[in-house]
Order: C-alpha cells, then sequence, then structure tokens
C-alpha cells in the first residue's frame, strides 16, 4: 500500500518542525496521588520536550538534516531547552530568544503502577509564534513541514506558505482550538491523536470521522491509539492498522513525538504504509523504555531491530477496518 503523496526531491534540509519546546520535570511515582496527602518521589529527572522540537531530534538521530523553529524563554530553562536541540543536530539558526520570560515548562507524574502519566504544563503567551513572524524561507526549507498545531494561526500560515513552494505538510494534532479547522485544511498528512477526530468533527466512530477530516483537506489521516498501536487512512481511502509492540513500558512521554518524526522518515524513505506505521510504532514503543519525552529511539537501526523481532507476532501489520480489535 502506497501514500499517494509527493515531496521535493531536494531541499536544504530533509525536515522543518514549526511548533512546540519545552522541559518537563518528571516525578515517578508508584500510584497517582490522592488529594491532601504527601506522596514520595521514587524517582526525579529534568528532560526536554516539545512535541516539534522532540519529532526534529528523532529525525536527527535517525540520519537526516532537520530544521527547528520557534521560541525560547530567556532563562535558564529555555537556554536548557535550545541547547538540547542544538546538541542533537537539529538547526536552530531561526529560533528566537524571548528575554525577560520563562521557557515552556511541565510537571508530569509518571504513574509507574500503570505506566501512564499526568501533565501539568506552563507556557507563557511571549513565547507563541504570532502567524505574522512566519518567514515562508524558513518554513519551506524542508522537504516536509512538520506543525504541531499550537500556535494554530501561525501553523496555518505556515502550512500555506510551505505548500506554495512544494513543501509537504504533516500535523500533529491534538488540541482543537481557533484556528485549527483552518489548519487542517491546510495540511497533507493529518497524524492524530486518539481523542482529536471526535473533537474536531463531532463524529464518535472513528471510520466517519476520518471521512470528514480527509474531506476538508488531508489526503492522508492517522491516529495514535497508545496501546492498542495506530491506525492510518490513506489518499485512496485504504486502511492500515499496526498493534503496539510489546516492551517494558517505564513512561508514555512522547512517545506521540517519536511516532511523528519516525512516520515522517518513512514519507522521506518512500516507504509503504506498513512499513512505516510499523517503524513508527516500533520507535514510539522504545522511547516508552526509559524516562522523558526523548529516551530513544537512538538510531534507525535500533528501531528496525525491534521491527524484526516482533515481525512474525500475530496480527502485527495487517489491513482492517477502523474499528479492528
Amino acid at each position: 500500500m502506497i501514500f499517494g503523496l509527493e515531496m521535493p526531491e531536494e531541499r536544504a534540509f530533509d525536515a522543518v518542525g514549526l511548533g512546540l519546546n519545552a522541559v518537563d520535570h518528571l516525578c515517578v511515582v508508584g500510584a497517582f496521588p490522592e488529594p491532601d496527602t504527601k506522596p514520595r518521589v521514587d524517582r526525579f529527572a529534568r528532560s526536554p520536550g516539545g512535541q516539534a522540537a522532540s519529532a526534529m531530534v528523532v529525525l536527527s538521530r535517525l540520519g537526516y538534516h532537520t530544521k527547528y523553529i520557534g521560541k525560547v524563554g530567556g532563562d535558564e530553562i529555555g537556554r536548557f531547552s535550545l541547547e538540547s536541540i542544538r546538541s542533537e543536530g537539529v538547526d536552530v539558526a531561526d529560533v528566537v530568544t524571548v528575554g525577560g520570560v520563562t521557557n515552556q515548562l511541565a510537571m508530569i507524574i509518571v504513574d509507574t503502577g500503570r505506566g501512564e502519566r499526568t501533565i501539568l504544563w506552563h507556557r507563557p503567551d511571549d513565547v507563541a509564534t504570532l502567524p505574522d513572524e512566519v518567514a515562508a524561507d524558513a518554513v519551506s526549507a524542508g522537504r516536509v513541514l512538520l506543525v504541531d498545531g499550537h500556535d494554530a494561526e501561525a501553523a496555518a500560515r505556515a502550512a500555506e506558505l510551505a505548500r506554495e513552494r512544494g513543501t509537504l505538510v504533516v500535523m500533529d494534532a491534538e488540541s482543537v482550538k481557533r484556528g485549527t479547522r483552518e489548519l487542517v485544511e491546510r495540511v497533507d498528512v493529518l497524524l492524530a491523536s486518539r481523542d482529536f477526530p471526535e473533537r474536531l468533527t463531532g463524529e464518535t466512530n472513528l471510520d466517519r470521522s476520518f471521512d470528514l477530516l480527509r474531506a476538508m483537506g488531508p489526503r492522508v489521516v492517522g491516529v495514535t491509539l497508545g496501546r492498542l498501536g495506530s491506525i492510518v487512512m490513506t489518499a485512496d481511502g485504504s486502511v492500515y492498522g499496526s498493534p503496539s509492540f510489546d516492551v517494558e513500558v517505564v513512561d508514555t512521554t512522547g512517545a506521540g513525538d517519536v511516532y511523528h518524526g519516525a512516520f515522517i522518515a518513512g514519507l522521506l524513505e518512500g516507504w509503504s504504509v506498513e512499513r512505516t506505521v510499523d517503524f513508527a510504532n516500533a520507535a514510539a514503543a522504545l522511547n516508552c523504555e526509559g524516562l522523558g519525552a526523548r529516551f530513544g529511539p537512538s538510531s534507525r537501526r535500533e528501531v528496525e531491530a525491534l521491527v524484526e523481532r516482533q515481525r512474525r507476532r500475530p496480527g502485527q501489520g495487517r489491513d482492517c477496518g477502523l474499528m479492528c480489535d
């Protein structure tokens, strides 16, 4: 099965990401705390994160030339975030440092009993990207542009400018806010979190919500389903579902960001839908084996090794209806 998408053969970068960067403060506990209690934190870590930034880091680790566009605060947290991206080989020439404000940050409670997390976050308005700040040359400098939609109006402008220049636009769709629908109308590939299709379309049936999303503009629509893996509908309406991979889950923070980066790798390589989705699921699974949004993977070989180990697992990688188990 193929995607039926086109992108430029050569650009200065393989992929450009416009959107969030963040610094996560992770508190690992045995169970989510009850109100008015003082549970012990078993482990604490500070880790870089943010959807667009983390996806570009993953792509860089997989061997691609990437660029991140966004804003960081002028404090120590902002410097930490920026250096975490730069040190991974991602171009940060178009990152703006905003003096006098803190960077986006999050406090993440990791529940080891369930392998899940709860995120408390703070993002000053000053680190948001505005539509008139979007530079056409920067957002179209890659074969693929990833937007995460948090600054939806700026992302929509970026998508419009990039597509005018032939760049393939991918959206990491998580939340619905002012400007989200206009952004969806301007992207080629929409990769959504579990609840996004219903929140945007009002349709509870995933099958029908995919049709409604594709009618808005995206030619390819997918959804990540955590432990259930992910499902993708291609430009011709074909559907592919890939279950998750068996790993020892420590923390699910950043799994979706890693998925999106690895999915873009498949697009850049011209892989089949099946290979791309399995690869992205495996990369996301590897990230869950450690603490933080950028635990892994460290290389393409590592991801492909996991795919190979589980290739013969019953049901792994199959064509299916959207409601398959």
